[in-house]
């Protein structure tokens, strides 16, 4: 196996691969897994990498192993619901609000501390060195921190925003109500990226997990540039879905989360 990605360790490489495997039925519950020979030449790494992520694995409860036997999956493996999201960046964050969310912080950094100092000083207009108010979140689902926020604002809009309102409303509620400020249109990227340290700690992921990553730019009622989004998600929780018509059938336009199981 390559790392072509140049960050990301190849026995977390290893790791999400088998443990991709294993949940989705590719390899079955109480079966063999090959050797430490063959998994290092089918990955081409060292036994030592292949051991280090089998070990994670076990920690996790999805593989066993027995003395003079060799390595097995679980004889119950754990099956993960997943969060199927769909339709545009706006019903998407009303579908968010369902669940709990945990306000980490509001601060003040300039441009060029922030994860995405380029894209945040061109959408704003601003230097590196001028102050952007940076507010973060974390989402769960049963409990689990599945989603991490951060959310880029002016600092004239940030600063008249409380820790206390972002436990208990929705940003676009705040700035709708208590701003006056009417969100209009809107930029949204989807992408896979490793899990910086930050986030994966917040997230309980292993650092250079594999996450999704959807970043949004929105402007106000009148043009002006507003918010700048970060949403962070572990991939194990959440899939994107597009439906293709082939055939004229009336589908509802509107974005939704749904369980699949």
């Amino acid at each position: 196996m390559a790392d072509n990605s140049g960050k990301i360790p190849l026995f977390v490489q290893v790791e999400a691969v088998l443990r991709d495997k294993i949940v989705k039925g590719q390899l079955g519950q109480g079966e063999q897994l090959p050797t430490l020979n063959e998994l290092s030449a089918e990955f081409r790494v060292s036994q030592i990498t292949i051991r280090t992520a089998l070990a994670n694995l076990k920690a996790e409860r999805l593989i066993s192993g027995k003395r003079g036997k060799g390595v097995f999956v679980a004889q119950q493996v754990p099956v993960r619901k997943h969060l199927v999201f769909t339709g545009d960046l706006q019903s998407f964050m009303e579908e968010w609000e369902k669940f709990k969310v945990k306000p980490l912080g509001v601060d003040e950094k300039k441009i060029r501390e922030t994860r995405i100092p380029r894209h945040i000083g061109d959408f704003f207009g601003m230097d590196g060195q001028e102050p952007v108010c940076v507010i973060r979140r974390v989402r769960f689902i049963d409990g689990i921190p599945v989603s991490f926020f951060e959310n880029f604002f002016r600092p004239e809009i940030g600063r008249q925003l409380t820790l206390r309102e972002l436990s208990k409303l929705p940003v676009k509620r705040i700035l709708e109500t208590k701003l006056g400020l009417q969100v209009g249109d809107n930029e949204t990227y989807l992408e896979s990226v490793p899990a910086p340290p930050d986030v994966a700690g917040v997230l309980k992921a292993e650092v250079f997990a594999p996450l999704f990553l959807v970043q949004a730019r929105l402007w106000d009622s009148s043009g002006e540039p507003l918010e700048i989004v970060n949403i962070f998600m572990r991939s194990d929780f959440f899939k994107y879905k597009i439906q293709v018509q082939r055939f004229a059938r009336r589908v509802p336009a509107d974005g939704s989360l749904q369980e699949n199981f």
